[in-house]
């Protein structure tokens, strides 16, 4: 990673620990998400963009993919039930294509406010593999489109960081895998496991709409059954000391 990049990093972990707070008492919930359903259910609030790829492999390839449909899931052991399993299909058996994709929560008809809360739990499941400059980077961002940029940084399950340099930029440059994870290797997923984070924001918001967006940048192109990720208990507070 180039001093640019980590002085970037470094600036939005800043940005987004200034953005973090604890949810006001007596806040308005304007939505808010277990995913308890039957798995493969779908929930009308959210959607994917397409699937964008390209390789590094000889011939390079590029292109995009129609959205998939964005559904919950069940972990391996039955004890988590979460929306996903997002991060692409399986694109490139050399391991050598990135692929992105975001999954948007968007709401509308929110009474007056100046500011809300997001609370979510983020899942990496399987081979994230940080910043490795020879498997990664692997990035997870949350913004609101058009508005400030929440979350911007690498995660990585890899343990090998002697010979993969598998580090991740959260919560700072270099940090060991799986730093500020509130579980890890709890919901039965294999090569690496799993790691759970929880997040809390709180930002400036006054529009009726709201969009979120949630978005991976993983490189490899090996699918889900290589590293993938999901979101459980989102919740969207509007706080009561805001309300107009």
């Amino acid at each position: 990673m180039t001093c640019r990049r980590a002085s970037r990093t470094a600036f939005l972990a800043f940005l987004a620990i200034g953005f973090q707070h604890a949810p006001a008492l007596g806040a308005t919930t304007v939505y808010s998400n277990d995913f308890e359903a039957k798995p493969g259910s779908v929930f009308p609030q959210w959607s994917s963009s397409p699937i964008v790829f390209a390789s590094r492999a000889n011939p390079k390839d590029a292109g995009t993919l129609l959205p998939p449909r964005v559904t919950n899931a069940e972990s391996p052991q039955g004890r988590r039930r979460f929306l996903g399993e997002f991060g692409g299909p399986k694109l490139d058996p050399t391991a050598r294509t990135r692929v992105q994709q975001s999954v948007f929560l968007k709401l509308k008809d929110l009474p007056p406010h100046q500011s809300l809360t997001l609370e979510f739990d983020l899942l990496l499941l399987k081979s994230w593999d940080g910043s490795s400059p020879q498997y990664g980077p692997d990035r997870f961002l949350v913004r609101l489109p058009g508005g400030p940029t929440l979350l911007d940084t690498t995660f990585s399950n890899n343990p090998k960081t002697a010979t993969d340099r598998s580090f991740q930029d959260h919560p700072r440059p270099n940090s060991p895998p799986r730093t500020g994870a509130v579980a890890v290797k709890q919901l039965g997923y294999g090569f690496f496991g799993d790691s759970t984070y929880h997040f809390t924001f709180t930002v400036p918001h006054d529009a009726k709409t709201l969009t979120l967006e949630f978005a991976s940048d993983l490189f490899e192109g090996k699918g889900t059954d290589d590293e993938s990720w999901g979101l459980d208990n989102v919740r969207v507070r509007i706080p009561e000391r805001t309300a107009r």
